[in-house]
């Protein structure tokens, strides 16, 4: 079973374009129809400068990996100039199936399969800003969201995930809101505030999916809200083991 992790990520965002945030985050549109795709949405510089999306814009942010990564995380929180902090969480998505920037990158020998964390993909967008005008729009899948009004992460289910103790599956093979048992290696914060991996045993609730989630073998643990969970999340890579407690009908 391999494990990995998400976290609801704070960014600061404003509700209006600017010279300094020009990445918005999108409403999801009344009309569906016509599937277009993160390409068509964004454009090759992200900005949806003619997306036919306009008018639906929740935010803008600053950082267009940071735009790309509420995408993928499915919720955040996002912090304005006046100090309001807004929540929005998933709303729908398109169509087409999700593709991971990070095998683009190994399929092209950017990286090799092993080690490759999302600390690592941040820094090669922040040394290579350009390379996300290739790489973001080969993930043609795009989500679309809604204001939560400063409720906590929602998960597929709707209801609140809990930090360490909910996990995404794919819902079309798990069962869903089940209790079930992991056993993996998870990282935690040292007093230095270094993170070091951890053997854990413990109960969690399957509460979410992804469009990253496919097959029996994936398992997604949320982390929580913030920096801290965000750094936890993104180096969490290993495999492990996933029980389900089910009600033995026969007794």
């Amino acid at each position: 079973m391999q494990f990995t992790a998400y976290f609801e990520p704070i960014y600061a965002a404003s509700p209006v374009p600017t010279a300094e945030y020009r990445y918005p985050l999108y409403r999801l549109p009344p009309n569906l129809q016509s599937n277009p795709s993160r390409l068509e949405i964004e454009g090759r510089d992200g900005t949806g400068m003619n997306s036919p999306l306009q008018g639906l814009e929740i935010a803008w942010l600053r950082d267009r990996f940071q735009a790309y990564l509420v995408h993928v995380q499915g919720s955040a929180r996002l912090q304005f100039p006046n100090g309001e902090i807004k929540s929005i969480g998933y709303a729908g998505k398109t169509s087409y199936n999700y593709v991971s920037v990070g095998r683009e990158l190994v399929r092209d020998g950017v990286f090799p399969l092993e080690g490759l964390t999302l600390p690592v993909i941040v820094t090669y967008f922040q040394q290579h800003p350009e390379a996300m005008s290739e790489y973001l729009p080969r993930n043609p899948s795009y989500v679309f969201f809604r204001e939560t009004n400063g409720s906590p992460a929602i998960g597929s289910l709707g209801v609140p995930v809990t930090a360490d103790r909910s996990i995404a599956t794919d819902k079309t093979l798990m069962p869903p809101g089940a209790l079930a048992m992991i056993h993996t290696q998870v990282p935690f914060p040292t007093p230095e505030g270094k993170l070091e991996k951890h053997l854990v045993d413990r109960f969690v609730l399957d509460q979410d999916t992804g469009g990253a989630i496919i097959g029996a073998g994936r398992v997604d643990i949320f982390l929580g809200t913030g920096e801290v969970a965000g750094d936890r999340a993104g180096i969490v890579t290993d495999t492990g083991e996933l029980y389900y407690l089910l009600l033995n009908s026969e007794q």
